[in-house]
């Protein structure tokens, strides 16, 4: 359980640092540090119960999805400012590191796994966020919030 806290804040911060290095605008960089950590909080908690990568990065990236849209709704902002930050956490950085180094050492069958798993976990975040893109806007709260005040003006 302390590790799971640890990751999330750690999830919390290199979001925060990668709003900053993205130059996302600052009045932003919470919000987007909480959808990076509650992306990562859910990967961690799917993976806790369910050993499955593949479907623990399509669930949370389908979450960092729905919080990013449901945030731009909010907050009147690109969605792109909280979903770029936000998928930092999901990028399988250090799969493609390890592909990268097994391939140069000449390992081609760990390799070849690991480019595998790799690209299964990019699918697996393209997929998520298509299918939240696919979302009717009626599904946020705070579009139908905002469309009700302009029915009563």
């Amino acid at each position: 359980m302390t590790n799971m806290i640890f990751q999330v804040v750690a999830g919390f911060l290199g979001t925060i640092s990668f709003a900053i290095l993205f130059e996302a605008p600052k009045k932003y960089y919470l919000l987007c540090g909480i959808i990076g950590a509650l992306g990562w909080f859910i990967y961690l908690l799917i993976m806790q119960f369910w050993t499955a990568p593949i479907t623990a990065t399509f669930i949370a990236s389908l979450v960092l999805i729905v919080l990013s849209r449901e945030a731009s709704f909010a907050l009147r902002a690109p969605v792109t400012i909280f979903l770029i930050c936000g998928i930092f956490c999901l990028v399988p950085g250090m799969g493609v590191y390890n592909f990268t180094y097994n391939f140069f050492i000449g390992d081609s069958i760990e390799a070849a796994q690991i480019g595998v798993q790799v690209l299964k976990i990019a699918i697996a975040i393209s997929i998520g966020i298509t299918v939240g893109y696919e979302l009717s806007p009626k599904c946020f709260f705070s579009y139908r919030r905002r469309q009700k005040a302009l029915n009563k003006i």
